[in-house]
């Protein structure tokens, strides 16, 4: 185990005048400079909504973000061939997960299917979103079906 008072050595890519800058600031200075650069970062990654929406293995029906995480109702793909199943309603639990090679990529975690969920259907461009929507919040078409699935 090292020892907590030794200094961290610096990584190779950095320069030395950032080095010595670094080093010469206090805890409470530091502690603002990981929160500015936690949010640097935050501020440079895409969207977790747009990256969820490209991994999605079926339709996404809803994104709800809580900053860390991500809860994601979607219609599953059919087992029986292309497209999804309408049937079925899941909802995950997405998160970004660092690498070894410090990469990331998304975690999802299946928490189970919703049942006796009120929704209505595009029939202009297929999407699905909650019952109550008189216009298709997706293509604005007004051709909508609703229907309660089991």
């Amino acid at each position: 185990m090292s020892d907590t008072n030794e200094d961290p050595t610096p990584p190779d890519d950095l320069p030395q005048k950032l080095i010595q800058r670094v080093d010469a600031l206090e805890l409470p200075e530091l502690k603002s400079l990981l929160s500015y650069i936690e949010r640097r970062i935050e501020s440079l990654r895409s969207p977790i909504e747009a990256e969820i929406e490209a991994d999605a293995a079926g339709e996404v029906l809803e994104i709800e973000t809580h900053g860390a995480y991500a809860l994601v109702r979607q219609h599953p793909p059919d087992p029986d061939g292309p497209g999804v199943n309408t049937d079925i309603t899941s909802l995950y639990h997405v998160r970004r997960e660092p690498q070894y090679d410090g990469t990331e990529s998304l975690h999802w975690a299946y928490l189970g299917d919703l049942h006796n969920v009120a929704e209505a259907r595009c029939e202009s461009c297929g999407r699905t979103f909650d019952r109550g929507v008189d216009v298709c919040p997706n293509c604005g078409s007004d051709d909508v079906d609703t229907e309660t699935e089991e």
